[in-house]
């Protein structure tokens, strides 16, 4: 077999370094850790990744394989303990000086019924988000919490009966990676309870009762929702960088309604 030459590792002389070059949309398997307080506790799961490094002004290209061999042949659980040694190994294969991962995956909980207390598995949407470069480092991650709210506005003006729909709290947190870490279980744990009334999986006829009349008992705006999610996290002194995100899939519209709180540390574009 004759090797032709590579144009990828020749030289550019256009002068443009840039910020992030990779791959996009990569389903891989993948060992899971750090989600719970449970630290011990690992799950193989179906990670969809997003990995990138930047290049340098006189570099063509990135060699696009050696970021699934790094993946292929990562030996750690993906953790918050794990992510930035993650990415110093793609640094390294690409001689690069900065690297970046999204990876999604479902790590799912057991949320049993709130009277019958059957239980059930609830999934619940992760991403780990990790940035690092020769002289600093980030790690984050992004839940989306399902709950039902209920319109205030409805029960108010209804002779009986109020409209609720499902509605998503997309909470994203980002530290440094030297910083506290806070699990997203305690997140998921805090959140549920910021519109109506959590959702569950499984419900028997008593849990169906105790889940409407909560929620009747507790209405919400999409704004109420994201103020009162915004509240419980910054009452939490380990948090300080968080944004949300707070969607109604309206059962009376067409539409959805959404309302945004960023905490300031976390721009509009960096959220995903």
């Amino acid at each position: 077999m004759i090797i032709q030459a590579d144009p990828q590792s020749g030289k550019d002389t256009r002068g443009i370094p840039l910020e992030q070059v990779g791959i996009s949309r990569v389903r891989y398997p993948v060992m899971i850790t750090g989600w719970d307080k449970k630290t011990k506790t690992q799950k193989e799961v179906e990670g969809l990744f997003d990995l990138t490094v930047s290049l340098a002004a006189e570099n063509r290209g990135i060699h696009m394989s050696r970021l699934i061999e790094s993946l292929h042949h990562w030996e750690e659980p993906l953790g918050p303990e794990s992510l930035q040694s993650f990415l110093k190994e793609l640094r390294r294969k690409q001689n690069a000086a900065a690297a970046t991962m999204n990876c999604n995956f479902t790590w799912f909980v057991n949320q049993p019924a709130p009277e019958s207390k059957r239980p059930a598995w609830q999934g619940i949407s992760t991403t780990w988000h990790a940035t690092q470069s020769e002289d600093d480092g980030g790690n984050g991650y992004t839940l989306r919490i399902p709950v039902t709210t209920l319109c205030p506005c409805s029960k108010e003006i209804s002779d009986y009966g109020a409209h609720s729909q499902r509605s998503w709290i997309v909470v994203k947190i980002k530290w440094q990676a030297d910083a506290k870490f806070i699990f997203p279980e305690e997140i998921f744990q805090k959140l549920q309870h910021a519109g109506s009334s959590p959702i569950h999986p499984l419900l028997k006829r008593a849990d169906e009762r105790h889940v409407t009349m909560k929620a009747y008992e507790q209405p919400a705006f999409v704004e109420d929702t994201a103020r009162h999610a915004a509240l419980l996290l910054q009452g939490d002194s380990r948090i300080s960088n968080f944004r949300i995100e707070v969607r109604n899939e309206e059962s009376i519209h067409t539409h959805d309604a959404i309302a945004i709180f960023n905490s300031g540390k976390v721009s509009v574009g960096d959220f995903r």
